[in-house]
């Protein structure tokens, strides 16, 4: 796999330099749009048709958003715990106390296997993968594979432009993924650019890695996240420092997402090689 250096350098060629703050969106939607639309782009014939049949013409990257979208409804509160796992500090992610009510390495796995069954029906098997891309997007993002003493950063207030926030939202993307709306620069194919300049090899390298290293580095990327975060605090005002490594990783990571939801997604429709 590329080394985090090399990530981070053909990442950053795709950001916009303006980072303002702004009401939260889980990994976006505009983290997950991108995941969405990456992936589109590596998928084969077979895996292209298949998904424009599940979603009736529906994109990937509107389909990512659904899981965020039905969180407020009482039917599907059971789902919350299906988008994060808790992990110890001292625990490989392998030995992460599990769920009886699920978390995401578990439900990456009932909807992997939903979706490659064709005898579900098909209305399942579109929720299926609509549920698919948006946990591995979300296994993506180092507070998605957190810490149970502060919800995943959750409990940590962050004072960023004025606003309170906290730490989980922020590295949702909350500042770190939005343009200046006054100048109206903004596109999400500018952040995908980068990530579509990999090469044959880059994008076969991050796709054969199993999920459990997905969460395994997600899980080692917490130092970066706390690194200025005083111990034991719960209140974190970030620098300009701390605002642009962490929007380097975040883009490191929805890169990472977007080409293993396209792996993940050929491995299943795909006949051969792709």
């Amino acid at each position: 796999m590329p080394s985090v250096r090399v990530w981070l350098q053909l990442v950053a060629a795709s950001v916009l330099s303006v980072i303002c703050a702004g009401n939260a969106a889980a990994y976006g939607p505009t983290g997950h749009r991108i995941v969405g639309d990456i992936a589109a782009s590596y998928l084969c014939r077979q895996a292209r048709a298949a998904i424009d049949d599940l979603l009736d013409g529906e994109s990937l990257a509107q389909a990512g958003t659904w899981a965020d979208e039905i969180r407020s409804d009482p039917d599907w509160r059971h789902a919350g715990p299906w988008h994060y796992i808790n992990v110890a500090d001292r625990d490989p992610v392998q030995r992460a106390e599990r769920s009886d009510q699920g978390d995401v390495l578990q439900a990456i796995a009932r909807f992997h296997a939903e979706l490659a069954d064709p005898a579900v029906p098909e209305r399942l098997r579109a929720e299926a993968l609509k549920f698919l891309v948006h946990f591995i997007a979300d296994l993506h993002q180092p507070l998605h594979v957190g810490r149970e003493q502060d919800r995943g950063g959750n409990r940590i207030v962050v004072l960023l432009g004025g606003e309170r926030s906290n730490l989980h939202r922020l590295w949702d993307a909350q500042a770190l993924l939005k343009a200046d709306r006054r100048t109206r620069r903004y596109r999400v194919k500018d952040q995908t650019l980068a990530i579509r300049a990999l090469t044959a090899r880059d994008v076969a390298q991050l796709q054969a890695t199993p999920v459990l290293d997905w969460a395994a580095e997600s899980k080692h990327l917490r130092p970066y996240v706390y690194a200025t975060v005083p111990r034991g605090a719960d209140t974190f005002r970030p620098d300009a420092d701390y605002l642009a490594r962490a929007r380097e990783i975040s883009m490191l990571r929805l890169g990472q997402a977007g080409v293993r939801v396209a792996g993940t997604l050929n491995g299943l429709f795909c006949a051969g090689p792709h």
